[in-house]
């Protein structure tokens, strides 16, 4: 079983590759990353979370459910704005408040490799934009408005990093 990549660890900042192949092997990444997202009570989880660089991201429907979402991309962004208290589990006990597009498009793959479009608002548009980041290597802190919870964690977390640049 995967274990969650928390930051600093680089393969958050990368950006994912795109996902090739269509086969088992993925079905069965997208079921063990399910998994994890929901031992870890997490509502999205994207494949650098679990140290896979590839596009690819799965979002909980609630009672062990799950939707894939493979090499998304967002086509559409609304000009109308939403701020939500986010967190991740690649950054456990932080929370910041983060503006986000409130309606998004987007396009991507299912599992069988067959091309789907939606348009998603509220919630759903701000967890895929959240997803969606991961796999360009972006952290919701780097968009965060205000730290809410947890700056102290995040300063030794930043600190660590630094000292290791030297």
């Amino acid at each position: 079983m995967f274990k969650i990549a928390k930051y600093p660890n680089p393969v958050l900042r990368k950006t994912a590759k795109l996902v090739g192949d269509f086969n088992d092997d993925l079905k069965k990444l997208a079921d063990n990353m399910a998994k994890v997202m929901y031992e870890d009570d997490g509502i999205g989880l994207a494949a650098p979370q679990v140290s896979k660089s590839l596009r690819l991201i799965v979002v909980g429907l609630g009672y062990g459910e799950y939707k894939t979402y493979v090499n998304p991309d967002i086509t559409f962004f609304s000009k109308e704005k939403t701020t939500t208290d986010e967190g991740c589990l690649s950054l456990p006990k932080i929370f910041a408040n983060v503006i986000r597009p409130k309606k998004i498009h987007i396009k991507y793959y299912n599992l069988d490799g067959e091309l789907q479009k939606e348009k998603l608002k509220g919630m759903d548009a701000v967890i895929l934009q959240h997803e969606v980041d991961h796999l360009n290597g972006i952290l919701f802190i780097d968009r965060a408005e205000k730290i809410n919870q947890g700056q102290e964690i995040l300063d030794s977390l930043k600190k660590q990093l630094d000292d290791k640049a030297k």
